[in-house]
């Protein structure tokens, strides 16, 4: 059956249909997605799931759960359940309604070890802020947090449209993505030698994660490092991967998480 078909079924759900709706379902509410799960309903070949009057899939009868993914968050969903047979007669339906969670607040790495870069990385704090835009739909404010409590907003560098995005900047460069960037490299560059200049090469956006792309002049060689953000739940906890990642030699260079069983991205967790 097409969607468009699937579509009109659910504005004939009603249609003719005296039986009282009785299905039991249930959903859980994630910051972009939400998990739905129902009871299994005699008969049922298929089960149909709409987001409003939007259709989104057709699971069969072994199917009891799904997850709708790439969801806005903290905003209010209603879907749709609909137990159906071979010849899509409506056998029984569950309507649920929910709102989506947030992944705003503040998240912590601890370092465990003495390896820290000269004091420079005994801890990291990052709060993550919600935003949106026209031309790349939602995105998240990453801050860093400064020993003196203030912060640095370090993602993303520039505005969507600013033209300046793009251009190399001095290292010694005062506007606020200079600013960002050199705080950066203040704590996690561990080379004996500070950059000459670097420029934004490109930013990769997702519901849940977003990387930057920085191309890096020093000692008359341009290196490129990437910068990976990754939101995520992990036993029932909110956190943030951090991980900065460089070609060739630029990679040595980078301070990576020194705690033992970790791997090399600091793995924040959000403060309750």
């Amino acid at each position: 059956m097409t969607k468009r078909a699937l579509t009109v079924s659910f504005l004939l759900l009603f249609a003719g249909f005296s039986h009282v709706f009785a299905m039991n379902a249930e959903v859980k509410a994630f910051p972009s997605s939400v998990k739905l799960s129902w009871s299994e309903v005699e008969d049922a070949v298929f089960y149909d799931i709409y987001s409003g009057e939007d259709f989104i899939i057709r699971l069969d009868n072994t199917s009891l759960s799904y997850t709708v993914e790439k969801l806005f968050s903290d905003k209010s969903y209603s879907f749709s359940i609909a137990a159906r047979t071979e010849d899509n007669a409506t056998l029984d339906a569950a309507f649920l309604d929910t709102k989506t969670t947030s992944w705003d607040g503040l998240y912590k790495w601890v370092n465990k070890t003495s390896k820290d870069n000269h004091g420079r990385v005994r801890s990291i704090i990052i709060r993550i802020e919600t935003a949106y835009d026209e031309s790349v739909g939602q995105y998240h404010n990453i801050y860093m947090k400064k020993d003196d409590g203030t912060e640095v907003k370090i993602f993303p560098l520039y505005s969507f449209d600013d033209p300046e995005a793009g251009q190399w900047v001095d290292y010694n460069a005062s506007d606020p993505a200079a600013v960002s960037y050199k705080f950066n490299a203040e704590r996690f560059n561990i080379a004996p030698f500070d950059p000459a200049k670097w420029r934004m090469d490109k930013v990769i956006i997702d519901y849940d994660s977003s990387s930057a792309y920085i191309q890096t002049s020093a000692m008359g060689l341009v290196f490129e490092t990437v910068s990976g953000y990754e939101l995520y739940i992990e036993d029932n906890r909110m956190r943030l991967s951090f991980l900065t990642e460089g070609s060739g030699i630029v990679d040595g260079f980078l301070f990576k998480n020194p705690n033992p069983g970790e791997g090399d991205a600091f793995i924040l967790t959000r403060l309750e």
